[in-house]
């Protein structure tokens, strides 16, 4: 419960909304703050997260009691979008401050239906390679190779699975409950109205539910895995799952397996019976290189862990398939003229974003035309960039050059000294930077770049004066050490 008297901090406009960008570090954290006809505030919190191998877990405990003060401790709707730490992992890490905030609705992704059969066969395919990502991991420890490391590393951002993660938290914590299926958002549905709140509809774009989108990056048709031709990973995966000793599924991975290998059972031997072979025993011992100690074989025939390798694919791809489930939001102004549109795209990949050219609201459009993706986009006004400015998270043809408005904001959550220094990442791409840069005439606003005390933003070269003049008369932020927020308001 809320503490009592606890009042907000952050006040919304009198039309239009409220961003703020949260600064935990390297993640995504945003609060909007509408007003409601009885003039009081409407908060939605999208996401509250930070990297797990962020070395700084205190800054995102901190944003949390931010939140909780700026929003007097109520939450009216908590949008979590896909299940990686740096989205999610604050409603872990700051647990003692979210149990004290009220949160009266969850959105989550149709894909964390359990009942919807799309859902439930992504989930059978992400737990297999999951599983199978365990297994690589549990085998490249025993064999002392350093690629155990880096795979732990992976498996640590992701929460799917986990009974007792950040999704399984929330749903706890919302006093309404996700029961039926049209408690979860499903792209093209009706767009939603936020209670009491005017003038405002919120578009749902995605994951998408036709699956081949979600499998784009792995080049796959719309067909039940078990119907699929094999490919390099599912391969991969069963072949880790069937070394490391893991129990099968016998309706799934056996069969898995068995597709996976590259002769009929029948005319399989095993190392054992290899080594012993009355006809051939002599050449497998002399050319295959069962052990160290008894002479078999030269060493640089053997593969040991050198297959395990491949476990860095599997490992990349159910991380884009995570961030191609995306929960993916357009909210519109309606009062305004033109409606003015909020695009939050999580960190959706191409796949996603090109699911939205299918999706069509009858009636919905400014003029009682359909809407439909390409009028939301070139209505856009505020882009929270998707996944941390990364190259392939907005598209550019589909995507950011239909967003032609001449009031073009863009909100980057990000920490790109960390980003490179220790991770390796280009965060924000560089050719992405500079093409938000021209599109938002300079209007950029980043997470690790909010002003010092006392300081202000400086002016960008693709801006004018005037244009930025008014532009930053319009922002407010975190004034102290701390710098924990820059927030932009669209009015209405």
């Amino acid at each position: 419960m809320s503490p009592p008297n606890s009042k907000p901090t952050m006040s919304p406009p009198d039309s239009g909304v409220t961003v703020r960008l949260y600064n935990p570090g390297f993640g995504d954290c945003l609060l909007l703050a509408f007003r409601a006809e009885d003039g009081s505030a409407r908060y939605l919190l999208i996401d509250c997260g930070v990297h797990h191998q962020y070395p700084d877990r205190q800054k995102i405990v901190k944003v949390a009691r931010s939140i909780a003060e700026a929003t007097g401790y109520h939450l009216h709707v908590v949008v979590a979008t896909h299940e990686h730490t740096d989205h999610l992992s604050g409603f872990e890490y700051a647990r003692e401050v979210f149990d004290d905030i009220d949160i009266d609705h969850l959105w989550l992704a149709w894909t964390e239906d359990p009942t919807d059969p799309h859902a439930i066969q992504l989930k059978q395919l992400y737990a297999t390679r999951l599983r199978a990502l365990n297994a690589a991991i549990a085998l490249a420890y025993q064999a002392g190779d350093p690629l155990a490391e880096a795979l732990q590393g992976v498996l640590d951002f992701e929460y799917a699975g986990q009974e007792s993660g950040p999704l399984a938290y929330l749903r706890t914590r919302s006093k309404k409950k996700l029961e039926k299926p049209e408690d979860y958002r499903r792209p093209g549905e009706d767009p939603i109205t936020l209670p009491g709140v005017p003038g405002v509809k919120v578009y749902i774009l995605g994951p998408p539910k036709d699956v081949k989108w979600i499998r784009m990056l792995e080049k796959k048709s719309e067909q039940y895995p078990e119907l699929m031709a094999m490919d390099e990973l599912d391969a991969f995966s069963t072949a880790a799952l069937k070394v490391e000793g893991t129990d099968f599924d016998e309706n799934r991975e056996n069969q898995l397996f068995r597709r996976s290998c590259p002769f009929d059972k029948s005319l399989e031997i095993s190392p054992k019976d290899a080594e012993k072979h009355p006809v051939y025993g002599k050449f497998f011992r002399a050319g295959y290189g069962f052990s160290d100690d008894r002479n078999h074989g030269p060493a640089w025939r053997r593969i040991d862990s050198a297959w395990l390798a491949a476990a860095e694919e599997l490992a990349l791809d159910i991380n884009k398939k995570t961030n191609n489930t995306s929960l993916v939001l357009a909210i519109e102004l309606t009062e305004t003229q033109p409606r003015k549109v909020l695009l939050f795209a999580a960190d959706a990949q191409v796949g996603n974003w090109l699911s939205w050219q299918e999706l069509s609201w009858p009636g919905e459009g400014p003029n009682g035309d359909p809407m439909t993706i390409k009028d939301l986009l070139g209505r856009t006004v505020c882009y929270k960039v998707g996944h941390h400015g990364s190259r392939n998270a907005t598209l550019s043809k589909d995507g950011l050059e239909l967003m032609g408005s001449a009031d073009l904001v863009a909100l980057i959550p990000v920490d790109q000294d960390w980003a490179k220094a220790e991770m390796g990442w280009e965060h924000p791409a560089e050719q992405l930077l500079k093409q938000l840069l021209k599109k938002a005439r300079g209007r950029v606003l980043r997470s690790d770049k909010i002003p010092l005390p006392g300081e202000q933003p400086p002016q960008p070269l693709e801006a004018t004066e005037t244009l930025w003049q008014a532009f930053i008369t319009g922002l407010e932020w975190d004034r102290s050490p701390e710098r924990l927020w820059i927030q932009y308001t669209v009015p209405g």
